[in-house]
């Protein structure tokens, strides 16, 4: 629930005529009433750590402060719920202070103190505490305390965006804009700060989706027309030039000095197939087929599947290929000067 304000800044006009100078006749009765508000209104309300209240167990007398001994008897005489409001009201001072691990102490104290049934004194005294944790940048324990002060009220504004703070800087997105959605809906989306935050964890996720869904997408084949201008690109490259069944292959020749001929049960000759006909979908599995067998244009199905491993984006699985027809001794010069060329891509 949202911070009550300190009874001082809702005085009564009387009591704001009474301190600019109200007739004295007055003043006797005006000084009572007012003395009776503030007594009256130092109860458990909900303040930021550090509000300068002071409990009734604190109160100084006219002589000056209570003696040690005036203090002990004062104590024993106040209920457990008056105790556990001086331990948070001390330690208000200690956080206004900087004095977090003190403060941490005190409302420790007044959590202990409290009694059980005292809920929403008990809410207060757990999102004081994770006032001070959060000073420590110790977002674990704001979590687990403002989760302490939720689950006695669930309406807890402070803590809910607490929370939500919190449990972004553990990077628990998902968790956080549930709280900041909680919050920005009680507050009618009247604050800025919560609606800055709930901006910022919807694009974090909208990232992480993102980067998810590309990592574990399925590799997509560009356009044809896309592939068309990038091999045409290469006008004297071996493996943009179509390669027609029962064609010499001039430049290469085998290991007995022959000259070599497609045949049709080479997957190299279909993969140069499907690329006249622009069936560019079959082309890696072709190529591996060619490789499987260790056919003669292995180098080539390699420089092309390689190829195409790039144009869908797929550089884990090009490198090897290409690394593999440079250290191949039999490969034509073109064909390792081509793998040269396309490996610093990668």
């Amino acid at each position: 629930m949202a911070s009550s304000k300190p009874v001082e800044t809702q005085m009564p006009r009387w009591q704001l005529a009474l301190l600019v100078g109200t007739p004295l006749v007055l003043g006797v009765g005006a000084v009572y009433l007012w003395n009776r508000s503030r007594s009256e209104g130092s109860g458990s309300g909900d303040r930021e750590p550090g509000s300068g209240e002071r409990s009734s167990g604190e109160r100084k007398t006219p002589e000056g402060s209570a003696s040690p001994e005036a203090r002990g008897q004062e104590q024993d005489t106040m209920s457990p719920l008056d105790r556990a409001q001086a331990a948070k009201n001390k330690g208000n001072k200690y956080f206004k202070a900087g004095k977090y691990e003190n403060a941490i102490q005190c409302y420790t104290e007044a959590i202990a103190l409290c009694p059980t049934e005292q809920k929403t004194d008990l809410s207060t005294f757990y999102q004081n505490r994770a006032a001070a944790y959060e000073q420590q940048m110790k977002w674990a324990e704001v979590v687990q305390d403002c989760s302490q002060a939720v689950d006695m009220n669930p309406r807890y504004i402070k803590a809910l965006f607490r929370r939500a703070k919190a449990l972004e800087k553990l990077e628990n997105r998902r968790e956080c804009l549930e709280d900041v959605t909680a919050v920005c809906i009680l507050e009618a989306f009247q604050n800025q700060q919560s609606m800055l935050l709930a901006d910022k964890v919807l694009k974090q996720l909208g990232k992480e989706k993102a980067k998810d869904k590309y990592k574990n997408r399925e590799p997509m084949m560009p356009s044809p027309q896309f592939i068309k201008s990038y091999f045409s690109s290469f006008t004297d490259d071996i493996i943009s030039q179509p390669l027609q069944k029962g064609e010499k292959k001039d430049e290469d020749k085998d290991k007995e000095g022959e000259t070599a001929e497609v045949t049709e049960s080479s997957g190299y000759l279909k993969a140069k197939q499907f690329m006249e006909e622009e069936n560019y979908d079959k082309i890696i599995s072709e190529c591996s087929k060619e490789v499987e067998l260790g056919g003669r244009f292995t180098a080539e199905a390699l420089l092309l599947r390689a190829t195409f491993f790039l144009l869908i984006g797929n550089a884990t699985s090009a490198q090897p290929d290409l690394d593999r027809v440079i250290d191949m001794q039999d490969a034509s010069v073109k064909v390792r000067t081509a793998a040269r060329s396309l490996s610093p891509f990668f």
